[in-house]
């Protein structure tokens, strides 16, 4: 917590109105101050995704953001483990000034960890046929931005 903020303590002779106030005071701070951190902290939204095998045509295993798979299919884990372990390299659109002041429309490749916004679309995006997730799925999934990192 910040303590530029916190109101100063009584004396040790202060009476028991100066302490009770000084409380109130201090629990006041305490619970703006973690109202705050916990609206600029939002909750980490765990989205699971089903995975198809479109060849079999059937579902083969689940991917959640924190890049817990589920699976009995050994093909899917293999060719998963790399995103896994490394996360999935994806690009970014992104604009930066150029050394004459022109704005420059670019793509910059980051890696998407598990855990992180955007983790389960790009896992699904690099996945190899036959394997994805249903098309109205993939639309609802939110993407890697980069202000968010």
């Amino acid at each position: 917590m910040d303590d530029s903020n916190q109101p100063e303590r009584p004396p040790p002779d202060a009476d028991a109105a100066e302490i009770a106030q000084w409380m109130e005071e201090d629990f006041g701070r305490a619970i703006a101050e973690a109202a705050e951190e916990h609206a600029s902290n939002k909750a980490h939204e765990v989205v699971e995704v089903k995975i198809i095998n479109h060849e079999q045509d059937e579902v083969v295993g689940t991917i959640d953001t924190d890049g817990n798979l589920n699976t009995e299919s050994e093909a899917l884990r293999r060719v998963s483990q790399e995103y896994l372990d490394e996360g999935v390299p994806v690009l970014v659109p992104t604009t930066y000034e150029n050394e004459d002041g022109e704005t420059v429309h670019a793509d910059c490749e980051v890696i998407v960890e598990p855990g992180s916004r955007g983790f389960v679309r790009a896992f699904v995006d690099e996945l190899p046929s036959p394997f994805d997730c249903g098309p109205d799925v993939l639309i609802n999934l939110p993407a890697h931005d980069l202000e968010q990192d």
